[in-house]
């Protein structure tokens, strides 16, 4: 479980998990994760995984914000974790700090996985570009990764 204090409320590792869809209605999203994972393993960094849109300034003088652009993949990603129930109310991701990646590189256990999905997905909403660094420190991968895995897992008991 993540390191952080708890927050009244917030779910633990096991309802974490729980909420999680394992129904065969969300095979097809699962089977998009655990592909979007493999891809990411496959080559983790791409050109083009995040493009910023530079901003502009109208001949009204209107200006108009830069903004990331995410690739396809990035984007599969992202409706992948969003689909399977990654991306959960039930985590308190803006009363938490996020929990950290394990420093030997292996990927965080699957409710820190949950956890982090719900922190980046989220957190895009209030900072343009938090998909873009989560991708860019590896940590989205980290999170796809783990999640495919545990999924694996459980189809394989």
């Amino acid at each position: 479980m993540s390191d952080s204090p708890h927050v009244p409320g917030d779910a633990d590792d096991r309802m974490l998990l729980a909420q999680l869809r394992l129904d065969p209605s969300h095979d097809d999203a699962w089977r998009l994760l655990t592909a979007t994972a493999r891809d990411f393993a496959a080559q983790p960094q791409a050109d083009g995984d995040t493009c910023w849109v530079q901003s502009t300034r109208g001949s009204d003088g209107v200006v108009t914000v830069g903004y990331p652009e995410y690739s396809a993949r990035v984007q599969r990603a992202c409706r992948a974790l969003s689909d399977v129930g990654a991306v959960t109310p039930a985590y308190s991701w803006m009363q938490r700090r996020p929990p950290a990646l394990p420093d030997d590189g292996t990927p965080p256990g699957a409710a820190d996985a949950v956890r982090l999905a719900t922190t980046i997905i989220r957190g895009e909403r209030f900072c343009d570009g938090t998909i873009g660094q989560a991708v860019e420190r590896g940590t989205l991968q980290a999170v796809l990764t783990s999640l495919a895995a545990w999924y694996d897992a459980r189809r394989s008991a």
